[in-house]
């Protein structure tokens, strides 16, 4: 028997179902849109903190000017099919014809071979061997005063376009730094100045050697003796008439030690020997600063001239330190001038 229920109960079972209707349709649209928002959501891709590693081993000739040598089809030369032999033109009629004697034999036409076309060789163009200094087009670095170039990709970007330019002289050379980013985000935070760990002079008089004073931090606190200085002078030179000369090679690391030596004895930097009758170009290095202030990507673009001097410059430069801001890869660039 089935049991009546009063109006207010068919109320009550109706609201119940209308919300259990509403809920599920409710349920079923956020189904739907989690889906759609996730086959449409785009991904991201992070392409911060990659730097730019790029070996040359030289301008390579190339006709794109993206730094790849480019390989032209040969060309195959083939000579003419020979014209057809004039036909003959007809004889005119006489009354009186002549018989024509009739040949002994007749010998057969032999057949005449056609020569091969002759195949012209592709002709190779010698590349261009690298020399330090101004480059042309095909080079990574057309001049100094260019951005950092790279195989396939021409310019690197400054990427938001501004760049920072930090410019410093010493002993007589100028310095150049530039990094791609604006001043608040990316900068220099340590330089070592390079001509402290610049090749060694060959000869320094005695008077220069005797003059060697004791190493004071300001104001007057004597970290090391001038006997204790003559003597890690004398590990590199001997007393030569009235001069010492340079008789063993000098590390990178223990030049710093004797330059300041000579500069406190008075010695003048601005006319250092590994500079005086040369004519040294411009050092150029590519590097880049990754977001968490590293430093990667070190290559010389541009040599001097001389290895010394660029291994020099290599060692001062990567002793330096920057700061980065910008949460990305930071391109930069480092010229040296004497």
């Amino acid at each position: 028997m089935t049991e009546t229920l009063t109006y207010a109960q068919k109320e009550q079972r109706k609201r119940t179902l209308i919300s259990y209707i509403i809920a599920i349709c409710l349920y079923t649209l956020l189904f739907i849109a989690g889906i759609v928002y996730d086959i449409l959501r785009p991904e991201s891709v992070d392409f911060t903190n990659r730097t730019l590693i790029v070996n040359i081993q030289g301008p390579i000739a190339n006709d794109v000017g993206q730094g790849a040598q480019t390989k032209k089809d040969s060309v195959v030369v083939e000579n003419p099919a020979p014209p057809p032999p004039p036909a003959p033109k007809p004889q005119a009629k006489t009354q009186t014809p002549q018989p024509t004697p009739a040949p002994a034999s007749a010998a057969p036409t032999p057949n005449v071979e056609t020569a091969p076309a002759p195949v012209t060789p592709e002709v190779q163009q010698p590349i261009e061997p690298w020399v330090p200094g101004q480059r042309g087009p095909g080079s990574r670095v057309s001049s100094s005063e260019t951005s950092v170039l790279a195989p396939g990709e021409g310019q690197v970007p400054w990427g938001t376009g501004q760049e920072v330019r930090i410019s410093k002289s010493e002993a007589g050379n100028s310095v150049e730094t530039t990094l791609g980013g604006s001043s608040e985000t990316v900068g220099q935070s340590l330089y070592v100045p390079i001509y402290l760990n610049m090749p060694l002079p060959a000869t320094v008089p005695v008077s220069l050697f005797n003059a060697i004073p004791n190493e004071i931090i300001p104001p007057n606190t004597i970290i090391s003796t001038a006997d204790a200085r003559k003597r890690a002078f004398l590990n590199y030179y001997s007393i030569s008439g009235n001069e010492y000369r340079l008789t063993t090679f000098v590390p990178l690391e223990v030049r710093e030690k004797l330059w300041e030596m000579l500069e406190d004895a008075g010695y003048n930097t601005e006319k250092a020997d590994y500079k005086i009758g040369k004519t040294l170009n411009p050092v150029v290095i590519g590097f880049s600063v990754t977001k968490d202030k590293q430093l990667r990507g070190v290559e010389l673009l541009q040599s001097s001239g001389d290895s010394d001097i660029d291994q020099s410059v290599l060692y001062g430069f990567k002793r330096a330190s920057f700061w980065n801001k910008s949460g990305e890869t930071i391109q930069g660039r480092f010229v040296y001038r004497f």
